[in-house]
């Protein structure tokens, strides 16, 4: 099968280019050519076609729609939360993210939804998965008790991450700080993990020839696991020049997450109605969070485009709005957004062989835009064709019947 007529990313050049791409099976045969006169072939009508994208930081079981992240899954049914992932990992899909990092669970259900999606049982991204996430003993825990697995010291952490892995986790995800979506005892900015707690997390995920993502708004907090050797920062907060720069140093990925407050308060109505703790929080922590964004691109941070999909407001589905908070309010160009999201995003996740770029050889992820994101980088809020290992799953911006 042929996509002809079309223009085609190209991830190192950073630009579109007229030509077509064959898809055999799952992979990209050739590109660039010219379809043949006889071929089956759809014509793209000069779309710009561009690798299926990544969100490397979504909570595909968190009900976004509850304005108060306190009371999550209270008196849920059998099957209820399973059935919510399941429907947002589809809305993954259809916004054009063919690739997600799921960095924290709940109960697992999520791992299930990832064995369904593989085994060809219901649609959505490949998922990688964090399962439950590690914490200290934390006020915060009953608000999360199917995400957070609480661990104390580093031999309760090893026991923790190994528990994670047995349960199908395909990384370890940790809270190195407190966190904003939080209780009122606990601090963004404030330390929880220790160093040891950490590098006894990140040995484990060695063993096991994976990664710890490391939630860290805190300085100290990025630093401790920047140096215990977390592959990515999550949030990346309150973070200076010097650990930003150490960041760079040691490749250390950031996953900025900057559209959570563009999500809770999109709607009026909605926001109004989450309590003003979180509001004020998300307020006050965005424009920080902008400025050292900007602060650690010029230090030549590495980046992976990630939304926290699952905060208030933050839906699966309404991905691509990160890219264009990342343009329009941190100053990022649109390709090296594009890159975020593309290329990079795969790299850290070492998918980079297989996925991330429009290459000969490489899986057939694709979406279309009608229209040049590289000069407006809202037409990633349309996706017409939505392409996952050569199987279409989306056309003409309309949802196709999967069997």
């Amino acid at each position: 099968m042929w996509l002809k007529n079309a223009q085609i990313y190209d991830s190192r050049s950073r630009r579109f280019r007229r030509g077509d791409i064959e898809v055999a099976g799952e992979r990209i045969a050739s590109l660039g050519g010219k379809a043949p006169a006889k071929a089956e072939a759809i014509d793209m009508d000069g779309a710009f076609l561009l690798p299926g994208f990544f969100d490397c930081h979504v909570h595909i079981c968190v009900p976004t729609d509850a304005p108060d992240p306190s009371r999550l899954w209270v008196n849920a049914l059998p099957g209820e939360i399973a059935i919510y992932a399941a429907r947002a990992a589809r809305r993954l899909l259809m916004c054009g993210i063919t690739t997600a990092r799921e960095v924290g669970g709940w109960d697992y259900h999520e791992i299930a939804v990832r064995e369904s999606i593989g085994a060809g049982v219901i649609e959505g991204p490949r998922l990688y998965c964090a399962g439950r996430i590690l914490t200290i003993t934390s006020s915060t825990t009953p608000y999360y008790r199917g995400m957070y697995e609480e661990a104390d010291g580093p031999e309760e952490v090893r026991k923790a991450a190994r528990k994670q892995l047995a349960q199908g986790a395909d990384l370890i995800k940790i809270l190195a700080t407190g966190a904003v979506t939080s209780t009122k005892y606990e601090k963004a900015d404030a330390i929880q993990y220790r160093p040891e707690e950490i590098a006894a997390a990140v040995a484990i995920a060695r063993d096991n020839l994976t990664h710890v993502a490391a939630h860290a708004h805190a300085n100290e907090g990025i630093r401790n696991a920047v140096e215990a050797g977390c592959r990515s920062i999550e949030h990346g907060s309150f973070g200076d020049e010097a650990t930003y720069r150490l960041m760079a140093e040691r490749g250390t990925y950031l996953v900025p997450t900057l559209c959570t407050a563009a999500a809770m308060f999109r709607d009026p109505n909605f926001a109004g109605r989450v309590p003003p703790r979180f509001r004020q929080r998300y307020e006050k922590v965005h424009a920080t969070r902008v400025t050292n964004m900007k602060l650690a691109r010029r230090c030549d941070v590495r980046m992976a485009m990630g939304t926290d999909a699952g905060t208030p407001g933050n839906h699966c589905g309404d991905n691509m709005q990160e890219l264009e908070v990342m343009v329009e309010e941190a100053g990022f160009p649109p390709a090296e957004a594009i890159h975020a999201a593309t290329l990079g995003a795969a790299d850290m996740m070492g998918l980079v062989g297989d996925l991330g770029s429009l290459e000969e050889g490489k899986i057939a992820d694709v979406i279309a835009t009608a229209t040049d994101p590289l000069k407006n980088i809202a037409a990633l809020r349309q996706v017409g064709l939505v392409m996952k290992g050569g199987r279409i799953h989306k056309q003409n911006g309309i949802p196709l019947p999967f069997v």
